[in-house]
């Protein structure tokens, strides 16, 4: 399925240059193109993607890049580097440390092209939007997204490091660490930390009202990554919800993950788009 996603995206890419783009679009598209390819290969080489998902990272860095700016794409950059740090520092406790059992599987392995997408379509979505229509709100739209992922993927990754007690978002019932739903003080603080780092963001944009803007990324940014809470505590008591595709590696929980991730982070863009289109 992601292969498809790829094929889209792709499409999309040679679509808008060739028939929408000017002059100065066409070089910083290509530049865009050029920075992604190596930023796709260190991140292989580096062990933190896998070979399959070369191909999303290098059209998705495009499409943010070359459609949303220069300040977007360092905002995914953050999320990006920051997250696969910690990434590797969960793997690495759960290969190795006394508390392996804390780590789930999608922890423990290179991000594959389902976790890309899962973290990037919407942002894509929202890029190209601005792109077309040149609307500030598809812009705050995109950087709610990447707010959303960097909260959640903090929350997870620092979370569940020694959290202390961990209860379930739905019931506040006292569960074990990494559960699907499961919240902790030490992982609520990583929530706003992530929100918060993306939505500073915001301050060196072009935006005619920044501190508000600001605001609306921080704010939807905890919301995206709560909700994801809140679904991965229900939808995880729900066995086989989901079809798991022939071409996905991991496990269920895992694939079920991507897909929460996806609608939290759609939800989370959605409502900023909305909110900026209404008030500003």
């Amino acid at each position: 399925m992601y292969r498809l996603i790829n094929y889209l995206f792709g499409f999309a890419v040679i679509y808008l240059f060739i028939l929408e783009a000017g002059i100065y679009d066409h070089a910083r598209i290509l530049t865009a193109l050029v920075l992604s390819c190596i930023v796709a290969f260190i991140a292989f080489f580096g062990n933190w993607i896998t070979l399959d998902s070369i191909k999303g990272v290098v059209i998705f860095g495009t499409i943010v890049l070359g459609f949303a700016g220069w300040t977007a794409a360092a905002a995914i950059i953050f999320f990006f580097v920051t997250s696969s740090l910690l990434t590797r520092r969960s793997r690495q406790i759960g290969i190795i440390g006394e508390d392996k059992q804390t780590v789930d599987h999608h922890l423990q392995k290179r991000r594959d092209g389902y976790q890309v997408w899962a973290n990037g379509f919407w942002i894509a979505i929202f890029s190209i939007g601005y792109f077309l229509f040149s609307v500030d709100g598809f812009l705050v739209a995109a950087y709610a997204a990447i707010a959303t992922a960097t909260a959640d993927t903090w929350a997870t990754e620092i979370g569940t490091y020694k959290p202390g007690k961990t209860r379930l978002i739905t019931s506040f019932k006292e569960v074990e660490p990494g559960r699907d739903g499961a919240i902790s003080i030490k992982g609520t603080l990583a929530t706003v930390a992530g929100a918060l780092a993306i939505a500073l963001f915001i301050l060196a944009g072009d935006f005619m009202f920044k501190s508000q803007i600001f605001v609306v990324v921080f704010t939807f940014g905890i919301l995206g990554s709560l909700a994801d809470s809140v679904l991965g505590a229900v939808l995880s008591q729900k066995e086989n919800l989901l079809t798991v595709p022939a071409d996905f590696s991991g496990s269920y929980s895992s694939y079920l993950n991507s897909v929460i991730n996806w609608i939290a982070i759609g939800f989370s863009g959605l409502l900023a788009l909305f909110t900026t289109q209404l008030l500003f």
